[in-house]
């Protein structure tokens, strides 16, 4: 989802800023961390949403089932009474809410495939979001002091090669942690690509079971 791109974006744009000669890579890094904290706000909403509605799924799901049974049971009672129209009406009744919660046991399987995708694509956000502060002191660290030993350089010495070797260096470190990024924040997709089902005969089930009820009750 766009969300979690968006995580990879803020480290790769950054870094690459803060590498390309930023006047303040400090403060670049600084944003960056700040952009990826609200991020995850934003991705912990998703995912509060995401549980939500795997419950609220469970709990219609249980419903139907009950409504089912119930229906089921005053079919059986129409029969024994010998209300055979009562009792198609109620078994027709019940094969209503069957159809309603396979349906339903379908959408929260791939709810709750979502919802725990949404968890482990947050917790790696989290991970990366406190690996990027451990590395901000660091990388503060190491630009002042890379900046102190310019300075300290005989303006008469060419700079030049050194230079240039740490910015390679730096490119290569900020290319690695993109690719590292990218790993731990990429998410599953979650496909649905059952193919339809057919339409059943109602009326021929609703009279199978009726015969089925008054062979038992005759027993």
């Amino acid at each position: 989802m766009g969300l979690f791109k968006r995580i990879t974006d803020i480290i790769s744009a950054n870094m690459q800023e803060m590498v390309s000669e930023a006047e303040n890579p400090e403060a670049v890094l600084r944003q960056a961390v700040d952009e990826m904290d609200s991020s995850i706000q934003e991705a912990r909403g998703a995912t509060a949403r995401a549980l939500a509605n795997e419950k609220l799924l469970r709990q219609r799901l249980a419903d139907e089932e009950s409504r089912a049974e119930q229906c089921g049971k005053s079919g059986e009672k129409a029969v024994a009474a010998g209300e055979d129209d009562e009792a198609r009406e109620w078994l027709g009744r019940k094969q209503e809410h069957v159809k309603i919660a396979a349906a339903l046991s379908d959408q929260l399987s791939a709810a709750g495939q979502s919802a725990r995708t949404l968890r482990r694509q947050l917790d790696a956000m989290r991970a990366k979001l406190s690996e990027a502060k451990r590395s901000l002191a660091t990388l503060t660290a190491r630009h002042r002091a890379a900046k102190v030993r310019q300075a300290s350089v005989d303006p008469g010495v060419g700079t030049d090669a050194f230079d240039k070797f740490e910015r390679i260096r730096e490119k290569v470190e900020m290319a690695e942690a993109e690719a590292d990024a990218m790993r731990e924040l990429a998410g599953a997709a979650v496909t649905n690509d059952e193919p339809p089902c057919e339409p059943e005969d109602e009326s021929a089930d609703v009279a199978a079971e009726l015969e089925k009820l008054k062979k038992k009750l005759h027993q």
